[in-house]
């Protein structure tokens, strides 16, 4: 296993979400967020056609970067209305909805990974900054709501990103910058921690630090860069306690 460059000392880990320190059926749960969400918007819009558009969108942020002048959550309603007419304030409404009554509904999609919270633990002890950096295409009570079903403590985490404070997405180089940015720490100086070959090993694009977690291994078979380290989440347990 490689060994950490003694030059430049890691100071903040980023973890990735879905698929590093949870095991979920993604496809799964966005399809049944948006089914739930539009069912809400539906005396507005047609369904299916407001599925569609946000799916489009959700898309949109990941594959478009941006100029960064507008929050994802801005991009999300601006988007929105543009497509479909439908006021902010009703989506706002419609998100509220979901959030009181269908949470639920959306747990069976996620399941807790014993190692990957032992290995947030040992990290926390550490004192080092963690951020919870999943791509922020959701809002932050989804955000949370994954983190509870995986039963992480959300206060271990300095900082996570969610649609309403990140202008960028994965695997934009913004996304990661501004992370380091908003903790004040220089991007060699940070660890990226997930399993997308493309999206989250793109935090190398920066200069940042990289573990690709294999355990479940994402491939897009989109452009990616070279790992630093790789491993299941046994060898990164044994890789971040040389820390």
């Amino acid at each position: 296993m490689s060994k950490l460059n003694p030059n430049a000392p890691i100071k903040a880990i980023l973890f990735d979400l879905d698929g590093t320190l949870l095991r979920g059926n993604m496809k799964g749960f966005i399809r049944t967020y948006i089914g739930k969400l539009s069912s809400y918007c539906s005396d507005k819009v047609e369904p299916e056609a407001f599925a569609q558009a946000l799916l489009t969108i959700i898309r949109d942020l990941i594959s478009t970067e941006g100029d960064g002048s507008k929050t994802n959550e801005e991009r999300v309603y601006s988007k929105i209305h543009h497509e479909l007419a439908l006021p902010e304030a009703i989506l706002r409404e419609c998100l509220l909805q979901l959030k009181a009554n269908d949470l639920a509904e959306l747990q069976p999609y996620i399941h807790p990974v014993p190692l990957a919270k032992q290995i947030v633990k040992e990290c926390q002890q550490k004192n080092i900054p963690l951020v919870l950096a999943t791509n922020p295409v959701f809002p932050k009570f989804m955000i949370q709501a994954r983190m509870d079903w995986a039963e992480l403590d959300e206060a271990a985490f300095t900082y996570l990103t969610s649609y309403e404070n990140s202008y960028y997405c994965k695997p934009h180089a913004g996304y990661f910058q501004g992370i380091a940015d908003q903790l004040g720490i220089a991007t060699e100086n940070c660890l990226m921690i997930g399993n997308d070959l493309s999206h989250d090993i793109a935090a190398g694009s920066i200069g940042m630090k990289t573990f690709l977690v294999d355990t479940w291994l994402v491939d897009r078979g989109e452009a990616s860069w070279p790992c630093d380290h790789r491993g299941d989440h046994a060898e990164l347990q044994e890789f971040l306690q040389q820390i």
